[in-house]
């Protein structure tokens, strides 16, 4: 495949960013963890809200584009790119299932890295199965939300400041789940311990627990019974990004290991 001049500027400002800023560190940040500041660094090259609107920050640029990003970013640090993908992939959500004050409130945070996102979907109990999920938001009175429950695996828990979160709001399987926006800080949001994991050691992963967490209905993210699509839709985009990343990291090792045996 032939890339246009666009593209083939892309990919060069994300590959010299790789080589210059994350290859250098990423064994340190192995042992640290994720460096904020790197973070908003690639977001001023308009890598944090690639497909979102360019009326909000975003950069309106396309799937392919996303992935020759990941794939390049990856050769320098694969669990910065792949955390990276999961940030726009809930930065898309907003900016596609989000009414007009969601986006405006949040997309100029997310696309500035002043506000890092996290996805929240799988559960102990719900993996594969992310249909049967029983994290509940139950309604008190007509303007909030108590959410009770616990997500696995996320990436960013106790990093991020905005969760994007699917919980039970009606009846059981996937037309009961929506989408509801948690911000960090919110009294009864609490975080487990990091899992220790083979690789991608900077990316925090952790679980996120939910106790009488109290939400505002404005942060439900479109009508209720939604959420389930919204996911498997994000989940869409998020698949080729970290099929991206794993690319990319192969390619580098690939490399390097032909130029070593030279």
């Amino acid at each position: 495949m032939s890339l246009t001049e666009d593209q083939q500027m892309i990919v060069d400002t994300a590959r010299a960013f790789a080589m210059d800023r994350l290859r250098p560190n990423a064994a340190r940040w192995e042992e640290e963890g994720l460096d904020r500041g790197v973070l908003e660094e690639l977001a001023q090259l308009g890598f944090a809200g690639i497909y979102v609107g360019e009326e909000h920050g975003g950069s309106g640029l396309t799937r392919l584009d996303a992935a020759l990003i990941f794939e390049e970013l990856s050769r320098g640090c694969i669990a910065t790119a792949a955390f990276l993908s999961i940030h726009n992939m809930c930065a898309w959500m907003i900016d596609t299932f989000g009414n007009a004050e969601q986006r405006a409130h949040w997309l100029p945070q997310l696309t500035q890295m002043q506000k890092i996102a996290s996805y929240c979907l799988t559960e102990p109990g719900s993996g594969s199965d992310a249909g049967a999920l029983r994290t509940t938001a139950k309604p008190d009175g007509n303007s909030n939300y108590v959410i009770n429950g616990s997500k696995a695996f996320i990436s960013g828990a106790g990093f991020s400041d905005l969760y994007v979160l699917m919980c039970r709001t009606g009846e059981d399987g996937p037309k009961g789940v929506s989408t509801v926006l948690v911000e960090d800080g919110t009294a009864g949001l609490s975080f487990g311990k990091m899992e220790d994991k083979m690789g991608w050691r900077a990316q925090p992963t952790a679980i996120v627990s939910f106790e009488e967490c109290r939400v505002p209905v404005e942060n439900r993210v479109g009508p209720e019974g939604e959420g389930f699509k919204y996911a498997m839709k994000g989940l869409d985009g998020g698949r080729l990004n970290i099929a991206a990343c794993a690319l990319g990291g192969a390619q580098d090792a690939f490399d390097r290991a032909l130029q070593y045996v030279q």
